[in-house]
């Protein structure tokens, strides 16, 4: 068993992760980054070519690397765009990873910040050259409590 090794997330919430684990989380990081501060094209990469990808705020799925890149041209263009994930929960079967939880992404429309909560699961598969490469993924609003 991999050294266990504990992580406080970005709400900080302390958890014990496996270091294989703590890979898929570092992956989960750098597509945080990638959404809120590079271009879609970086995005568009952490994806496996054969990913499934459906968007926070579409009704359509993507099943092609065009089809996701565009996907992220739109919502990057979101003014002052942020993200933030929060209770993360990482299984590891091999090569194939699952992280679910929630995160929260901040804009800004009209001068006024917004927020749009949602809840999300990663499927990554582990390639050759060690790296996690996204090979689904499904994220929704979170249903507003009324």
């Amino acid at each position: 068993m991999a050294k266990t090794d504990v992580l406080i997330d970005q709400k900080g919430v302390s958890r014990q992760f496996t270091e294989e684990q703590q890979s898929v989380l570092k992956a989960m990081d750098k597509w945080i980054e990638a959404v809120t501060t590079t271009d879609p094209e970086t995005v568009a990469k952490l994806y496996a070519k054969d990913a499934v990808f459906w968007g926070t705020v579409s009704p359509f799925v993507r099943t092609t690397p065009e089809g996701t890149k565009n996907y992220f041209e739109h919502f990057m263009g979101l003014e002052k765009l942020n993200a933030i994930y929060y209770k993360p929960m990482v299984r590891v079967y091999g090569d194939i990873a699952v992280n679910s939880g929630y995160y929260t992404f901040y804009y800004e429309k009209d001068g006024k910040m917004m927020s749009i909560p949602a809840r999300y699961t990663f499927v990554y598969r582990k390639d050759g050259d060690g790296e996690w490469y996204i090979i689904d993924h499904h994220s929704s609003a979170v249903p507003r409590n009324e």
